[in-house]
């Protein structure tokens, strides 16, 4: 029976020591509650040194349970972050160390490095954990002077909620006016013309080819009957843009309108590759590539739209709301709503100072258009996955492809919504039914002992 019990205590412990070396957690809830989202688990798994985070918290808060099993989520998708919990009121002289006033602060330490975390939620410490990483902000501009969404502009129409997802994930935004006579300034790393409502001028559209071909990175979101100016010069990369709007009959059963194609289907892209999220364009215009693109690019369709829709050409039908499918004229679906130009890598015959076998320099800058500029507003940006789409693209062409993933969301709260009937029935089991069983059993047990004696 020693042996016996000697034994069973060293399986047990065998096991623990395993599983303590391999832990391994399930999470089965709905919406994976208490697991990172991909986005967090991308930036988490690019931690190469050791980071230490020091949470601020008093004994016995009631947070700290929920800061405990989030920060022990980190550590267990990554074991080189380590965390510590200071109760500032014992040890005020570390609290003054770190700069800490309030509770609840989270300090993450890597490499001499200090980011500062107001509240111990995902989005702060994932967004922490990425400056940590970042050498440098990065720098987004939106050009303005032509009628352009507005980053400033709270309304339905402006940007302002891309604007400020953009600069908690540590960019820099600013606007930019070419018609200044600054040009675009260095270290700029991508310039995003959100839906011009007037034609852009000849020396600003300079600028952008200037800005492209010494390897920047465009962003362009041209709306339905409205090309910006630009519809020539990117017809030079294969780009087709036509006087036309997308119908989709298939938004109708989302709740949506004709005029707000969804869109569910993706292209091979590192933008789009894991993307599995439906979006919604609203009014928004189709673009056609060539065949063959330019010498030195990929051409790549990033998003289409469903079968039934089409893309009407005749304005005065549409205004009339007398548009349908003529096939002599319109186009039908799948339609793509957005192409990523992108170069390809130097090739093996490339020279000492990056030119090819020609002497040229090779294509470095990268141009994403999108048929539409509504989706990324402040009124569709939070609808599915239009805003991870918009920062997903953003990420590419800044080379933060650490990001590109879908940004965590809190559980969806689903109230208990009973009819009339369901109520009154709940009524009379639990408060009817189920005590006059209980009372029955007591009385027919009393009856049988009574009868017994």
């Amino acid at each position: 029976m020693t042996l016996l019990t000697l034994i069973f205590v060293a399986i047990l412990a065998g096991l623990t020591l395993i599983v303590h070396r391999f832990p391994l957690r399930f999470d089965w809830t709905e919406g994976r509650r208490h697991s990172l989202s991909a986005q967090s688990k991308q930036v988490v798994k690019k931690i190469k040194e050791e980071v230490h985070i020091r949470a601020f918290l008093q004994e016995g808060n009631p947070n700290k349970k929920k800061t405990q099993s989030l920060l022990e989520t980190y550590a267990y998708e990554n074991p080189r972050i380590r965390y510590q919990f200071i109760d500032p009121d014992r040890q005020p002289a570390l609290a003054r160390q770190y700069g800490v006033r309030h509770y609840g602060t989270l300090i993450l330490e890597s490499g001499g490095r200090i980011q500062n975390v107001s509240s111990a939620e995902e989005e702060e410490i994932t967004q922490g954990l990425l400056r940590l990483l970042q050498k440098r902000t990065k720098k987004v501009l939106f050009l303005t002077g032509h009628g352009e969404k507005g980053i400033q502009d709270t309304e339905k129409t402006g940007f302002s909620m891309a604007r400020g997802v953009l600069e908690k994930e540590n960019y820099q935004v600013e606007e930019i006016n070419l018609l200044a006579g600054k040009g675009i300034p260095e270290g700029s790393d991508c310039l995003v013309v959100a839906g011009p409502q007037k034609p852009l001028f000849a020396e600003e559209v300079e600028e952008l080819k200037k800005f492209l071909s010494s390897g920047g990175r465009l962003l362009v979101l041209l709306e339905p009957f409205q090309d910006g100016g630009l519809k020539e010069w990117l017809s030079t990369f294969g780009i087709t843009i036509h006087p036309d709007i997308v119908i989709d009959k298939v938004s109708r059963i989302f709740g949506g309108d004709f005029l707000i194609p969804m869109a569910g289907t993706y292209g091979h892209h590192p933008i789009t590759e894991k993307f599995r999220v439906i979006t919604f364009f609203p009014t928004a215009r189709h673009l056609e590539t060539a065949a063959s693109p330019p010498t030195g690019y990929t051409l790549d369709p990033l998003v289409r739209t469903s079968p039934e829709s089409w893309a009407e050409f005749d304005k005065a039908r549409l205004e009339r709301g007398e548009a349908s499918f003529d096939p002599g004229k319109d186009r039908k679906g799948p339609l793509t709503l957005a192409v990523a130009l992108t170069p390809l890598p130097p090739t093996s015959g490339a020279g000492p100072e990056g030119s090819d076998k020609k002497g040229t320099n090779p294509p470095k800058g990268r141009l994403i258009v999108f048929g539409d500029s509504d989706f990324a507003s402040n009124a569709f940006f939070n609808l599915a996955g239009n805003g991870d789409l918009f920062l997903n693209t953003v990420n590419y062409l800044t080379e933060e492809e650490q990001l590109i993933a879908t940004r965590p969301t809190k559980a969806p709260v689903k109230p208990l919504s009973l009819t009339r009937g369901q109520a009154r029935l709940l009524f009379l089991v639990s408060l009817v039914f189920i005590p006059l069983a209980v009372i029955a059993a007591g009385v027919s047990v009393w009856r049988s002992r009574r009868k017994a004696r």
